[in-house]
């Protein structure tokens, strides 16, 4: 028509051109006209979303604020006492035929209330815990003649040495052995297998206790090293 060669190839190119022109052409015209629907449609979505804020605010305006009174808790009344009526002879409604009761002149007295039973409580030191202190020294003093002190040997508090030296022996178990009797080094370092498990027993200390400390070598120290000769 034009005078072209359909199997020229710069026609044919020419002609590909052209319709990839007008395809893209029509693409555009497509999803501008899709756009232009959607954006309408949001537009309208916000004019009526908008349209039923301003319509909320409006009625929120006219509507007067209604308080609620604050109600204050009923009081009910106490009930009245009520009367009591008797008639002051028995005999009389029978025999004037009145049957109107009289008030009476007194109202009859309570019951009287049973006083509860007063809460008595022991004295303190009416008993004397048996874990005390006081009391394991008194029952280790009463047991003292148990002990052989021909072989150990005798003192008093006056001749005591410290006790607490020897590994083991704190205050209340240096109280224990003064209440047995017991003061110096030179005594505990003169003790015997016999004598070791009749102090372990009767001060109550942790049974073998004496010997895995050493009491008898520590104390033999002791002695010779404050006195200068054997035990």
């Amino acid at each position: 028509m034009f005078g072209l060669d359909p199997f020229s190839r710069p026609v044919a190119i020419a002609e590909i051109l052209l319709l990839l022109a007008f395809a893209a052409f029509v693409g555009w015209l497509l999803a501008r006209l899709i756009w232009a629907g959607r954006i309408s449609a949001l537009r309208s979505a916000i004019a009526d979303k908008e349209s039923e804020l301003e319509e909320c605010r409006r009625s929120k305006v006219a509507a007067p604020t209604v308080v609620a009174p604050v109600s204050s808790p009923a009081i009910t009344p106490a009930p009245e006492p009520v009367a009591t009526f008797v008639h002051a002879d028995p005999l009389e409604p029978a025999l004037s035929f009145d049957t109107t009761p009289n008030l009476m002149d007194e109202v009859p007295p309570a019951a009287p209330a049973i006083p509860e039973p007063p809460v008595v409580m022991p004295p303190a030191s009416s008993t004397v815990a048996g874990n005390s202190e006081a009391a394991v020294l008194s029952r280790i003093a009463a047991r003292a003649d148990e002990l052989n002190f021909d072989r150990i040997g005798r003192a008093t508090a006056a001749d005591a040495d410290d006790l607490k030296d020897i590994v083991g022996v704190g205050p209340f178990l240096e109280r224990k052995l003064h209440s047995l009797g017991i003061y110096t080094f030179r005594q505990v370092a003169n003790f015997t297998k016999e004598d070791i498990d009749k102090v372990n027993e009767i001060i109550e200390f942790f049974p073998g206790r004496i010997e895995r400390d050493n009491w008898v070598e520590q104390s033999r120290a002791f002695y010779d090293r404050k006195y200068g000769n054997k035990a």
